[in-house]
C-alpha cells in the first residue's frame, strides 16, 4: 500500500548520559532470545495545540509544534539514559551492543490525511509506524535491521500530531512498552520518575539466553505466510462498561462466581470465532504477563519478556448460545490457575519458564492445523491513556494488530471503564460471520 505520509527528516536522538563501561552490555532472557523476531507499536493521536480550524503546510504544522517537538526530544534523550538498552544497536540473538549511537527519529507530514478521518481506523494507522518497521508489508523484523526502537512523529495539515513508537519485540512485550512510554511521558511532563523510571531487566530474574540457539528459519516463514496473508482483515470492537456488566452476569457459574472483564470478554469472542470459523472443538490461547504469578512477583515494569500461553479447551460452537458463556469463562479460568501453578516454587518454574518457547513453538502449528481458534492478548490494565506528554491524554491510540490474523488485543477504552478489542480474522467472510453472531447475542 502507497505510504500517503511523507518522511521530512530523521535523526538519531542520543541518550543525555554515556552508558557506563559495565552496562555495555545488555543480554537476552532466555525468553527474549527464542522471541518470534517482530515490532511491538504504539501510535498515540493528539489533537493540534491550537484548534483553530486551519490547513497549514508543513513548515506551518512544524512551527505549531516546535514546542512539542522540543520537549519530546530532550525528554526522550533523558529517558534514554535510564532506558539505555533502547538507544544501542542489537548485536546478535543474545544481547544488545548499548553503545548510545541512539533511537531514530523521523519526522513526517501526513500529505493526504485528515486527523479525524485517521481516528479509530486500523486500516489507515499502519502508516503512522515508521517506514522500517513495514517496509515489507508486515510487522516482522529484518536481519539488517539493528534498533531496539524506532520513534515516528507525524504532524497533520491541522497541527495535531501522531507519536509512534516501534520496540523490537525480542527485548519488550506489552507490559515493557508501557513502562517506556510512560517513563518518556513522566519526563517530558517534568514530574518526579516513580519506580518505573528506571530500568529493571527481566532477564535478572529468568533463565540466560543459550549458546548457538536462534530461531527457527523454517517456523519464521511458516508464521509470516500464515499470520500476515494478505486478505486478512482487522476490525475494532468496542464493549462499554453497560455491555461488560451484562456479560459478566451472563458468564456467573458456581465454578467462577466472579468473572472478570477480560474473561467475559475473552469468553464471547471465542465463541464467535468457533461459529464464523465452523470449528468443532477449539482452543483459544490467552498470551498471558507471568510477572505477579511468580513468587515473590517480578517488577510489574522489569524489561523484556515475561510472557507465557495459557491455552483453555472447548468442545465447539454446536449447539451454543449465550448462556454458555459460562461454560467458555471456567475453561479460562482453570487454564490461567494451571499457567499459575507452575510458578509458585523455584524449581517447577525455572522448568515452567524453559518450557515456554515449546509451547509457543507447538501453538503456531496448531493454529495453521485449525486446532487453536484464536490468541487473545490482554493489556486491559495498562493505563496507555493516561501516557501524557504535557498536553493531555491521547485522543485516540492504537497499537495496529492487522499483523496477525487469528489475534486479538484487548485494551482499556479511553474512559477506561469498557473494552477495546482489536480482532484480526483471516479474511472478510470471516469478519462478516463474526460480526453477524457478536450482534446476534449482544442483541
Amino acid at each position: 500500500m502507497e505510504r500517503k505520509i511523507e518522511i521530512v527528516s530523521m535523526e538519531f536522538i542520543r541518550p543525555l548520559f554515556h552508558t557506563p563501561n559495565h552496562l555495555k552490555c545488555f543480554e537476552y532472557s532466555f525468553l527474549d532470545q527464542t522471541g518470534i523476531p517482530l515490532y511491538a507499536p504504539l501510535a498515540l493521536f493528539f489533537p493540534p495545540p491550537i484548534d483553530a480550524g486551519e490547513s497549514y503546510s508543513y513548515e506551518q504544522a512544524r512551527s505549531v509544534n516546535s514546542s512539542r517537538l522540543l520537549v519530546l526530544k530532550k525528554s526522550l534523550s533523558e529517558t534514554l539514559a535510564r532506558f539505555y538498552p533502547f538507544a544501542g544497536r542489537i548485536k546478535d540473538n543474545c544481547s544488545i551492543e548499548c553503545n548510545d549511537e541512539g533511537v531514530p527519529f523521523y519526522e513526517a507530514f501526513a500529505l493526504n490525511y485528515e486527523f479525524e478521518s485517521v481516528l479509530r481506523n486500523p486500516e489507515l494507522s499502519e502508516d503512522f509506524l515508521p517506514s522500517a518497521v513495514v517496509e515489507d508489508g508486515s510487522l516482522i523484523f529484518h536481519n539488517s535491521t539493528l534498533y531496539p526502537l524506532l520513534v515516528q512523529v507525524t504532524i497533520f495539515k491541522c497541527g495535531a500530531m501522531a507519536i509512534c513508537m516501534g520496540v523490537f519485540h525480542q527485548v519488550a512485550d506489552g507490559a515493557t512498552l508501557y513502562t517506556l512510554a510512560n517513563a518518556w511521558g513522566i519526563t517530558a511532563r517534568g514530574s518526579s520518575c516513580n519506580d518505573s523510571s528506571e530500568l529493571v531487566a527481566a532477564a535478572k530474574f529468568l533463565p540466560p539466553p543459550i549458546p548457538y540457539v536462534s530461531n527457527v528459519p523454517n517456523l519464521q516463514l511458516e508464521f509470516t505466510k500464515f499470520f500476515c496473508n494478505e486478505q486478512r482483515v482487522a476490525k475494532l470492537f468496542t464493549f462499554d462498561a453497560s455491555t461488560i456488566a451484562s456479560l459478566k452476569a451472563k458468564a456467573v457459574s458456581d465454578d467462577v462466581p466472579k468473572p472478570t472483564r477480560v474473561e467475559a470478554v475473552s469468553a464471547l469472542i471465542w465463541k464467535c470465532v468457533m461459529v464464523a470459523t465452523n470449528l468443532g472443538p477449539s482452543k483459544l490461547a490467552h498470551l498471558v504477563n507471568i510477572r505477579k504469578r511468580f513468587v515473590p512477583p517480578l517488577p510489574n515494569h522489569c524489561v523484556g519478556n515475561a510472557v507465557a500461553v495459557a491455552t483453555a479447551a472447548c468442545k465447539g460452537a454446536e449447539n451454543m448460545d449465550g448462556s454458555d458463556l459460562a461454560t467458555l469463562v471456567t475453561c479460562i479460568r482453570k487454564s490461567l490457575i494451571e499457567l499459575s501453578s507452575k510458578y509458585v516454587e523455584k524449581h517447577s518454574r525455572d522448568e515452567a519458564i524453559l518450557a515456554i518457547p515449546y509451547d509457543f513453538m507447538e501453538l503456531i502449528p496448531a493454529q495453521i492445523r485449525g486446532e487453536v481458534g484464536v490468541q487473545i492478548s490482554s493489556l486491559c490494565g495498562y493505563q496507555f491513556y493516561d501516557v501524557d506528554f504535557g498536553w493531555g491524554k491521547p485522543s485516540w491510540l492504537t497499537v495496529n494488530q492487522k499483523a496477525m490474523r487469528d489475534f486479538v488485543l484487548l485494551m482499556d477504552s479511553r474512559d477506561s471503564r469498557g473494552i477495546d478489542a482489536w480482532i484480526c480474522l483471516k479474511d472478510s467472510n470471516t469478519m462478516s460471520v463474526f460480526k453477524h453472531e457478536l450482534e446476534q447475542l449482544l442483541a
